[in-house]
């Protein structure tokens, strides 16, 4: 598996796997346009929906029903910490 990074300009930097595009952008405080997710987002939404694959796989291998089930997955930024709480 290859993965190209570009910088298509200001603050923007995007990932290219398998013919698309996932593309990022910082806050507009940040110096970017706030036109994309940060690459931070992108890894806290990761992180969910890795959970969430093994959630679905689980439920539908025992044919339990997803309609309305979802995971919530909380950030709390502590002086200068990050922790990430899902449940």
């Amino acid at each position: 598996m290859e993965m190209k990074i570009t910088f298509p300009g200001g603050e923007k930097v995007n990932a290219e796997i398998n013919n698309r595009i996932i593309a990022t952008d910082q806050p507009v405080e940040s110096g970017g346009e706030g036109s994309a997710p940060t690459p931070f987002d992108y890894f806290l939404a990761s992180l969910g929906t890795c959970a969430g694959i093994y959630i679905l796989s689980f439920c539908q291998q025992r044919q339990i029903d997803t309609e309305g089930l979802a995971l919530t997955q909380r950030m709390e930024f502590i002086a200068g910490e990050e922790k990430v709480v899902q449940s």
